[in-house]
């Protein structure tokens, strides 16, 4: 069976030849890696197409056995490379990485998951901090509460209104939508209880 999935790439290496293995998140796998032949080959921008955080969209043959696939069409679909311009960005979106690597389950959709890594890479690598553009904070929060909510471990607030700000932010990382009003420091607050839920799950942050 042929599949189409789109992989935010967040892992690479050498394969033979002029190949890459590529490992990274997918809205509809979860964790997965491929083996992208030709994906060495530098083009008209000087650089390989499946490059780290960079956003593809892979059709492949879902009838092999394994874990690693064989990818038979990519195409550039986003390109969040701009991460490595600042130091304290490109930081954020290494520890983001190595997260969802650790964290992702194999063959299991994870859509708000990546809708939110998709939209705090974006953020990671917008040109420079405006009103706009979430802070480094705010990226980790929204990445975590989406994969706290998504696989169930994310606990119900004590109000109605905690409720509907921790719904609100989910969203917000989904749709790239502005994020839910709140004190600043609150954001600080919420890294740590986040943190902590994770920790108690066993899960590294």
């Amino acid at each position: 069976m042929i599949v189409t999935t789109q992989l935010l790439v967040l892992e690479k290496r050498p394969y033979r030849e002029s190949a890459l293995i590529v490992r990274g998140a997918s809205p509809d796998c979860g964790r997965i890696s491929f083996v992208i032949h030709g994906a060495q080959t530098i083009g008209e921008k000087k650089t390989p197409l499946a490059d780290l955080y960079r956003e593809l969209g892979i059709e492949y043959k879902d009838d092999v056995p394994g874990d690693l696939h064989t990818a038979d069409r990519v195409e550039l679909l986003n390109d969040f490379t701009g991460v490595a311009d600042r130091q304290l960005s490109y930081k954020m979106a290494v520890k983001i990485g190595a997260f969802l690597l650790r964290s992702l389950p194999e063959n299991l959709p994870q859509p708000y998951t990546y809708d939110a890594a998709v939209s705090v890479y974006r953020h990671l690598s917008a040109p420079e901090e405006g009103e706009n553009v979430w802070s480094l904070v705010q990226c980790a929060v929204v990445l975590k509460c989406a994969y706290l909510y998504e696989n169930g471990l994310l606990p119900e607030g004590v109000t109605r209104e905690q409720n509907d700000f921790l719904e609100n932010l989910v969203a917000s990382g989904i749709d790239d939508s502005p994020l839910p009003a709140c004190r600043p420091e609150y954001w600080n607050s919420l890294n740590n209880w986040m943190n902590s839920l994770l920790e108690f799950h066993h899960l590294e942050r």
